[in-house]
């Protein structure tokens, strides 16, 4: 027989435990499947108290701004049941997305329980790419780059026009793959400006689509240089006080001769020497002066030519003295 300073505890702990609520759900995830962007979508959670004690839930907790939750009752008696509607918003997102909500209580077994939701958030069209680059393009010829617009609605994707203002320089092509679209964009680069080397060009591609009719296209470009030099950067690294130099070629890229008509430094007293002359390879000295004091420059060299492809050239110039 169980002494009675020892039945009393125990009796008063199981009738402790038999007064607990428990919270239960008929589900803790909800998938939504493929979704668009805007289009708003709630899933609804039961909650039911199956312990014997008010259940009381303290906090309903998204894991983000995007879903936002409403319940119907937050002190729920024993046996009863109440509805937790999560509200999701998919504007700005797309891919798989996977969003969380913390439901906290005074169930002593299950204070916080997580509850999930997840949705594959697809545009209507939906592009490869957003941006394209066209990297050291060259300056005689046409560089093309491919994007695909895929449709994520089932219906074919189809193009009115292309448009890139003040960017003559930019074609466009496109043709159907299914139901996909595929746009090839054109650089031509013996169409851009003198004087300009690199940029940044917004086009406007519009779709048939009435809920999705034009989506941005950026594009970055810059040309290969004209006249490239090597090395591209020159190190001048000894002590200090003496006069240290280094070679610099410059090859034009079409074999066309040209002339350096001027040059500039960051650092003063630099010069270049082997100028005056006009041809489609030419070596240069650049020299540092023996003035320069011990320590650690970085400096740029500017030099000027009568190329119209490339007025100008800038090498840097990494100086370690010590």
């Amino acid at each position: 027989m169980t002494p009675v300073r020892y039945a009393l505890p125990l009796l008063v702990s199981l009738a402790l435990q038999a007064q607990a609520p428990a919270i239960t759900f008929d589900k803790t995830h909800h998938a939504f499947g493929r979704i668009t962007p805007d289009r708003k979508v709630a899933a609804k959670y039961r909650v039911t108290n199956t312990g014997n004690a008010i259940l009381s839930i303290t906090q309903v907790r998204p894991s983000c701004g995007c879903t936002a939750t409403v319940i119907g009752k937050w002190s729920i008696a024993p046996g009863e049941s109440t509805d937790l509607e999560a509200t999701f918003d998919p504007k700005g997102l797309k891919g798989a997305v996977r969003k969380s909500i913390e439901v906290v209580s005074n169930d002593p077994k299950a204070m916080a329980t997580s509850l999930t939701l997840e949705a594959e958030v697809v545009q209507e069209i939906m592009p490869s790419v957003e941006s394209i680059y066209f990297h050291m393009a060259p300056k005689s010829a046409t560089t093309r780059s491919t994007l695909r617009y895929a449709s994520g609605n089932g219906e074919p994707v189809q193009i009115v026009d292309v448009k890139a203002p003040g960017a003559p320089f930019l074609a466009f092509a496109y043709r159907q793959e299914g139901k996909d679209l595929l746009l090839e964009v054109a650089f031509d680069g013996r169409k851009v400006p003198a004087g300009r080397f690199r940029g940044v060009e917004q086009a406007t591609v519009r779709f048939t689509n009435p809920r999705m009719n034009q989506l941005p296209l950026n594009i970055q470009w810059e040309l290969k240089p004209a006249i490239q030099t090597t090395p591209q950067e020159l190190v001048f690294q000894d002590a200090p006080g003496k006069e240290l130099r280094q070679k610099l070629v410059l090859k034009q890229a079409d074999g066309r001769a040209f002339r350096i008509t001027g040059t500039r430094c960051s650092m003063n007293g630099v010069r270049v020497e082997g100028l005056g002359q006009k041809a489609a390879s030419q070596d240069l000295t650049v020299v540092l002066p023996a003035s320069v004091k011990a320590g650690r420059y970085s400096e740029i060299l500017s030099l000027n030519t009568d190329d119209p492809d490339q007025p100008e050239l800038t090498i840097r110039l990494a100086v370690i003295l010590k």
